[in-house]
């Protein structure tokens, strides 16, 4: 009915907007919920990117150190045994080439210096090389038609794991002649 120029609304006009209204508001939380929960996706999904980046350099960081570890036991372990290889050689040298104690020497040596190369020792290159000082170790100089500052002479052999210098090689350096 309408007094006056104006409309009041009947009951199912009322319940009918009401029903309009409802799942508009309903539907407007239900949107703002789900960009919440959107929102709170994507943040977890970046903290889990963060923490699966973070373990990643943690296993990184422990495998070098283990691997630093590995190294740093070898070197020990080939520092320790080299002057018993250094002692073997000197005896080898000392001994007539038909003492048979000679031969027994040898092999002993032999082995030593093949569990040292299981270990990853290499020996320095030395005679006929440039002298590098973060290889070898001058103790002197000699005359030589070997360019000057060419390692001459080898006294003792250097030794490697890897790129670290277990033993540098003493060496004399060559001069030129006078």
């Amino acid at each position: 009915m309408t007094c006056g120029g104006t409309h009041t609304p009947s009951d199912d006009e009322m319940s009918r907007a009401a029903q309009e209204e409802t799942p508009t508001g309903a539907q407007g939380a239900q949107e703002a919920e789900i960009a919440a929960l959107a929102q709170r996706l994507q943040e977890l999904e970046q903290q889990n990117l963060r923490l699966l980046a973070d373990f990643e350099n943690q296993r990184r960081r422990q495998r070098r150190d283990e691997e630093e570890q590995r190294l740093r036991a070898q070197q020990d372990a080939a520092s320790l045994l080299l002057p018993l290889a250094d002692d073997l050689e000197l005896a080898l040298g000392a001994a007539p080439e038909d003492d048979p104690l000679r031969a027994g020497v040898a092999l002993v040596h032999g082995k030593l210096m093949q569990a040292l190369g299981r270990l990853g020792l290499e020996p320095i290159a030395a005679v006929g090389q440039p002298f590098d000082p973060a290889l070898h170790e001058a103790i002197g100089q000699e005359e030589s038609d070997l360019p000057s500052g060419t390692v001459a002479t080898e006294v003792r052999t250097g030794y490697r794991i890897q790129d670290r210098v277990v033993r540098p090689a003493l060496v004399r350096v060559a001069k030129a002649r006078e």
